[in-house]
């Protein structure tokens, strides 16, 4: 019976030590520094800069359309618990409604284009700047000099190799701004068709102007009118290819191009990507946008 009671006392024993170390675990996991990012130029600049070293947590999920994205409860709970809730602005995160110590509002950092005089309606109807600013690629290299510095007060531990990743990634985008310059440098043409109004950066920056369906938001209705509006301007500018874009119905920009002849192509937005082109990255997926453009506009 001795021996009987002194196994079961070491079992319990055993089993109470387990409990506690597992304990000790979940709670240093639960108080394990994060990173908090709504859209993809922000979570790949995090972690280009980051590493690994300190989590990095997407609340848009990979695959949604970022515009009619409404969060959960528990998305709404790591936004309290992140060291740094890093967010779009001017209307892109219509949930984040009130102010956080933790938030940043990225776009107060940037160079900032004002919207055309065309109305826009939906999400982004209560601002006055285009809310697409990470497709100028200056903006991205102003955002990640921003987030260099923020990290390097927040977790100065990894000073070198937040500086160093810093100092890579900078010199990546500006090879990809010099591609850009050079492949839009000399173009035929300089408009192009795609359904929603997220190009307007890179019009300005590289002399082409956007024809759209809708306007800043993808979700909003089409118009007849508007639709035979931008047949017309297909077959009088005799362009080759139209555009939609990722994670929005090509319906109809389809029957654009079924009544004008012209080839459907996609170009991504970037404010939001799928897993795969995550791995692809911002980069290589301007440089597949800039390909696209090239082409539709008949560049040398």
């Amino acid at each position: 019976m001795k021996k009987a009671l002194i196994v079961v006392i070491l079992l319990l024993a055993v089993f109470v030590g387990e409990m506690l170390l597992f304990d000790n675990n979940t709670h240093a996991q639960d108080t394990k520094p994060f990173i908090a990012v709504t859209n993809f130029p922000l979570y790949e600049i995090s972690t280009k800069l980051l590493n690994k070293k300190i989590e990095v947590k997407k609340l848009i999920p990979f695959g949604v359309e970022t515009h009619t994205y409404t969060p959960s409860v528990k998305t709404m709970t790591q936004i309290t618990k992140a060291e740094l809730l890093l967010f779009s602005g001017l209307g892109m995160e219509p949930w984040i409604t009130k102010a956080h110590e933790n938030g940043v509002d990225m776009s107060q950092f940037v160079q900032l284009k004002a919207l055309d005089e065309k109305g826009h309606e939906g999400h982004h109807h209560d601002v006055a700047n285009d809310p697409h600013y990470w497709l100028d690629i200056e903006n991205m290299i102003r955002i990640t000099s921003i987030l260099s510095e923020k990290f390097l007060r927040h977790f100065p531990q990894y000073k070198d190799s937040i500086e160093t990743n810093s100092k890579n990634y900078i010199n990546d985008l500006r090879g990809l701004k010099k591609a850009y310059e050079k492949g839009l440098k000399t173009c035929k043409k300089r408009e192009i068709v795609v359904n929603h109004d997220a190009f307007s950066y890179l019009g300005h920056k590289y002399n082409f102007h956007s024809h759209t369906l809708t306007g800043l938001s993808p979700d909003e209705q089409v118009s007849a009118k508007k639709m035979n509006e931008i047949a017309t301007l297909v077959k009088e500018e005799d362009l080759k290819i139209v555009f939609f874009e990722s994670f929005v119905s090509s319906k109809v920009i389809q029957t654009i191009s079924h009544e004008t002849g012209v080839r459907v192509e996609s170009l991504q937005p970037l404010a939001n990507v799928t897993q795969e082109e995550a791995k692809q990255g911002y980069i290589a997926i301007m440089k597949e946008n800039l390909g696209k453009l090239s082409t539709a506009m008949e560049c040398e």
